[in-house]
């Protein structure tokens, strides 16, 4: 397995202010009562209570990445200084974006090999994919260097909210008619998209929901509907210091993993060929690369 941590422009990472400061927060983040986090949170920051209302969700992922859409002290001191608190000192919303850049990284690396191939359309599956940010920007920035080229994506995903969400990012980034939206659970994949007929599938953060017999499972399907030298982008939650705190706001439970956890699953679905992990740099996410 070739481990590695992403660096370079664009990643978010804690200044060495920061890191001071998260020698005191995190430890008192994690002992706080659950009820004081979320009233504290509430109360705090208009983009907290979001997270909160919409736990778990695409919704609360569309927060978190959404920070850098508007200045920092755009709703004024007190909330800038909250915004600050919840998106630059906690790990976990530097993270999602990390790994949303991560994803995209990847994918746009993977479709150009594809389209410098001239393979003449590049099928990709996403599962639980919600509002597919990651393709839907991918896909509208290759499509502006390569008009001609064709892609077709495909989202399953049992969260109807979701899927209109995603069906509206696609729409304002000029991509929807790219688009195939499935309402439909993630483990009945095999009986709606055919074998060997996907050069890509990208399931981010689901399985951080799944237990080892359930993600294996969804593994051995989509090795299954994979092309050969099809390439999976998988997505986990990594063991790290916020893991009490982010249980106490109300999130659901997850399955932290490590590399060599999902190296087991992943081999254990058919997947034999050496897998790329990459940590984003404040290492709660990784991203697996894995070819069939």
């Amino acid at each position: 397995m070739n481990i590695e941590i992403a660096n370079g422009n664009g990643f978010e990472n804690h200044s060495f202010f920061v890191k001071i400061i998260r020698i005191i927060t995190v430890p008192i983040l994690n002992s706080l009562p659950s009820q004081w986090i979320q009233k504290i949170a509430r109360k705090s920051s208009q983009d907290a209570s979001k997270v909160l209302d919409k736990v778990g969700s695409t919704h609360a992922l569309e927060v978190m990445y959404s920070r850098h859409r508007r200045s920092l002290f755009s709703r004024g001191i007190p909330q800038g200084i909250a915004d600050w608190f919840w998106h630059h000192a906690i790990s976990q919303l530097k993270a999602v974006r990390n790994r949303l850049k991560i994803v995209e990284d990847s994918l746009e690396e993977e479709i150009n090999e594809r389209i410098v191939s001239r393979e003449k359309e590049i099928n990709i599956l996403t599962i639980g994919g919600g509002s597919a940010r990651a393709i839907v920007q991918t896909v509208h920035k290759l499509l502006k260097k390569n008009p001609d080229v064709k892609i077709k994506v495909t989202n399953i995903d049992l969260d109807f909210s979701a899927i209109n969400l995603g069906k509206e990012t696609a729409k304002v980034f000029g991509v929807e008619n790219m688009f195939n939206w499935i309402h439909e659970r993630a483990d009945h994949v095999k009986n709606l998209i055919p074998e060997n007929s996907a050069d890509i599938v990208e399931m981010v953060g689901l399985m951080d929901y799944f237990s080892n017999e359930k993600s294996e499972n969804i593994l051995n399907q989509i090795y299954s509907i994979l092309k050969k030298d099809g390439l999976l982008i998988l997505a986990n939650i990594h063991p790290n210091p916020e893991m009490i705190f982010v249980r106490k706001t109300g999130w659901p439970a997850m399955y932290y993993r490590t590399p060599k956890n999902i190296a087991s699953l992943l081999e254990s679905s058919g997947f034999n060929k050496e897998t790329k992990v990459i940590f984003e740099p404040l290492k709660v996410h990784m991203v697996a690369l894995s070819k069939k």
